[in-house]
């Protein structure tokens, strides 16, 4: 099941898009090579470049670089084939298609920059239309969990169209090549999403505008895999024990606890 906002039908990879490109993209996977190599996968990464003006939902973020990534594999920025993402270049929130979306990508362009070579992108977070009836703004939510840096990552789908191994003399130019699976000289940007835990250690966000943080809806932080917390009743006396503790010098707690423990550890008597 997902929401009808991403799409009307779900494409040949599993996840839903509008039926052109799904069309396109039947035919593209019909004339690719069946193997691991040119298989669909997701990468993720952390940071962004550009100042935004003061108040401005969006951020500019890398989505992917041209250093290798914890699978081994390496993105040729120059390569990529965003046509496809274009026709509907809608961002999700961790690929949970069966939310609404959280964003918008305005553009995505190959930099070089600080000594990397990345594609960048600016995602929009929309403000929340007067139509809309839920108490929770999903776009809201994201952007405030962006701003306040606990939402540091993207994460892009996408298919390898063109595929090879480090060559020997690229292995001897750059002995780091030796850990590189493959080089993917082409490929074809199809999803991104805002994402925790990047795979590519480089793309993350770093210019967004300024905000605060709400409390989270149960549909996000399912996206984000965090299980809500389970409201329980107050008992009477949790106000006192809560002042009690205030009291306790804690720091003086802990190191007498671990004088204790190396006493016992050196053989002293406690």
């Amino acid at each position: 099941m997902f929401d009808s906002r991403f799409g009307d039908t779900e494409g040949p990879l599993g996840f839903p898009m509008m039926s052109a490109q799904a069309k396109h993209l039947d035919r593209v996977l019909y004339e690719l090579p069946k193997d691991d190599a040119h298989a669909y996968r997701k990468l993720s990464l952390p940071s962004a470049l550009t100042q935004l003006q003061p108040g401005e939902r969006a951020d500019i973020s890398w989505i992917t670089t041209d250093d290798p990534d914890r699978e081994g594999d390496m993105i040729r920025v120059d390569g990529m084939d965003d046509s496809q993402f274009t026709l509907n270049p809608i961002v999700t929130l961790n690929h949970a298609y069966w939310m609404p979306p959280v964003g918008l990508s305005l553009w995505r362009r190959p930099l070089a920059e600080k000594g990397h070579r990345g594609v960048l992108a600016k995602t929009y977070y929309p403000v929340r239309p007067d139509q809309w009836k839920d108490a929770d703004w999903p776009p809201d939510e994201c952007f405030a969990l962006v701003q306040a840096g606990l939402m540091r990552g993207k994460s892009i789908g996408f298919l390898p169209l063109k595929v090879r191994a480090p060559s020997e003399q690229e292995v001897r130019d750059q002995p780091a090549m030796s850990k590189v699976r493959y080089i993917i000289e082409k490929w074809m940007l199809l999803e991104y999403a805002c994402c925790y835990l990047p795979v590519q250690q480089f793309a993350v966000v770093e210019a967004v505008g300024k905000g605060v943080l709400p409390p989270l809806s149960a549909a996000t932080q399912k996206a984000m895999g965090v299980d809500p917390p389970i409201a329980s009743p107050v008992a009477p006396e949790l106000p006192r024990l809560v002042e009690t503790l205030s009291r306790i010098n804690w720091g003086e707690v802990t190191d007498q606890h671990v004088r204790r423990s190396l006493n016992r550890l050196r053989g002293r008597i406690t």
